[in-house]
């Protein structure tokens, strides 16, 4: 069985598209107007904001006219070369990395934002989702932005999921067949999101959205939070 990595490189390779749009969710978290989503968008023009997990590149269009300064994580360099290629046929200049939730090669209190798409909950062999957390306070500023979607109860991705406690849980029936075998972090309520992520950030605004396409159920909580300004203390910088 391959691993991951090679997966979603296999992926990425197959699955290049012309053409990219970005994310529902993230136009609407990002540029919308809700009761309980506190984001203030005069702040964007300018801000280092990092894409965790880019993928195909789909949000960078948008966050380019919302005027952030981008940068990229990815797992394999394959797909970093992929997304630079997608950056100058989009014309948008980005700044690409390899690394992983737990190894963010940037410098600490580097951006204003970092968006997880889909991404954050990745835990790798012998780490914890505590692990991931930590890193991405690391290179957030005090007060910084973290903009996630995190797994809900009911999606199709976590049928059959082997239970290792403390809300992790091994991916055995992956609709598209690329994460079996993986390690997520689940989140079961509102409440658990807020605690889970509490050591590191507050002001949370959690969304939760249940979608059906076409057989397949994806339930995510939304995620927007700011960095505590004590949450990593400068002795225990790396």
């Amino acid at each position: 069985m391959k691993n991951v990595k090679e997966s979603y490189t296999d992926f990425h390779v197959s699955h290049n598209p012309k053409h990219v749009y970005p994310s529902e969710w993230l136009i609407r978290t990002l540029l919308g107007n809700y009761p309980n989503l506190s984001l203030d968008k005069n702040k964007y023009n300018k801000a280092r904001i990092l894409d965790a997990g880019f993928g195909d590149g789909r949000n960078w269009p948008l966050l380019r006219n919302a005027g952030f300064n981008i940068h990229g994580l990815e797992i394999t360099e394959k797909i970093v070369a992929l997304g630079l290629e997608r950056a100058d046929a989009l014309g948008i200049p980005v700044i690409l990395r390899l690394g992983t939730n737990s190894a963010i090669p940037f410098e600490n209190d580097y951006f204003d934002y970092v968006i997880a798409s889909s991404s954050c909950y990745y835990v790798d062999k012998g780490e914890t989702f505590s692990d991931n957390l930590k890193e991405y306070s690391r290179v957030l500023k005090p007060e910084g932005v973290l903009i996630a979607t995190l797994p809900a109860p009911g999606g199709s991705i976590l049928d059959g999921c082997l239970d290792l406690g403390d809300g992790h849980v091994e991916i055995r029936n992956d609709p598209w067949g690329l994460r079996n075998g993986y390690v997520f972090r689940q989140f079961k309520s509102e409440e658990d999101v807020a605690t889970t992520f509490s050591p590191y950030f507050d002001s949370f605004s959690v969304g939760h959205c249940c979608d059906n396409f076409y057989g397949v159920q994806i339930n995510l909580f939304l995620l927007v939070c700011r960095k505590k300004p004590a949450a990593f203390p400068a002795d225990e910088k790396q």
